[in-house]
């Protein structure tokens, strides 16, 4: 379980889920069972208000099925349009026969 924590140190510190260095003096995400620390917005995406599996309601998108979305999808497949693997915020076809998938980032450039 992680637990929002403040500990100003000067140590270098990094987030286990970016890697990226992360600064000690602000707020940061941590577990003190396993060490694992990281930012906030790495804990809660781009979208920290929307729950995995709704129906993208808007009619932005060129694609013909409705879409879902989700943080993670196993298996990283390809973002359709990128092509880069899904490894963050993601939309998906609801058909089970479609293998339509991209990334939210990338749905504002295909439209």
């Amino acid at each position: 379980m992680l637990k929002l924590t403040y500990h100003d140190d000067k140590e270098r510190s990094y987030c286990n889920i970016c890697e990226q260095e992360r600064d000690s003096s602000f707020w940061y995400y941590s577990c003190s069972i396993c060490d694992t620390s990281a930012h906030p917005k790495c804990v809660f995406g781009q979208f920290p208000f929307l729950k995995e599996g709704i129906t993208w309601a808007y009619n932005d998108h060129s694609h013909t099925h409705d879409l879902k979305f989700f943080r993670k999808v196993e298996g990283y497949l390809e973002c359709f349009h990128c092509g880069n693997l899904c490894q963050e915020e993601i939309l998906k076809c609801e058909e089970s026969t479609c293998n339509y998938i991209i990334h939210c980032k990338c749905r504002d450039y295909y439209v």
